[in-house]
């Protein structure tokens, strides 16, 4: 049973990644769709961030000696106030280590 599930997601996988570089799809999507995944990136990407910070060693961790809450708190600011990446990435990495270096 699981040699034809890792198949169909192998073809699956490739379909996604093929589908937009072949002349098969339209150039222009329908906006209904455009407006759409505007929203994928967001979706995906919060959970497995979220993940990172308060979960370590599979124990779901919100205390002061949490280096990783301080830092995504700046970075979120920042990010709000500056809309700039390398600014957030900056800042938010800044924090952590300046935060892991005090605590621990």
């Amino acid at each position: 049973m699981i040699w034809p599930v890792i198949f169909l997601s192998g073809i699956l996988t490739y379909a996604t990644r093929f589908l937009p570089l072949s002349k098969i799809m339209p150039k222009n999507l329908p906006k209904f769709v455009q407006q759409g995944l505007q929203y994928v990136s967001i979706a995906v990407l919060t959970p497995i961030i979220i993940n990172s910070i308060l979960i370590s060693d599979n124990d779901f961790i919100i205390s002061e000696n949490n280096p990783k809450i301080y830092a995504a708190l700046a970075a979120i600011t920042v990010a709000l106030i500056s809309k700039s990446i390398l600014i957030t990435l900056i800042v938010g990495l800044s924090v952590l280590w300046i935060f892991e270096f005090i605590i621990k």
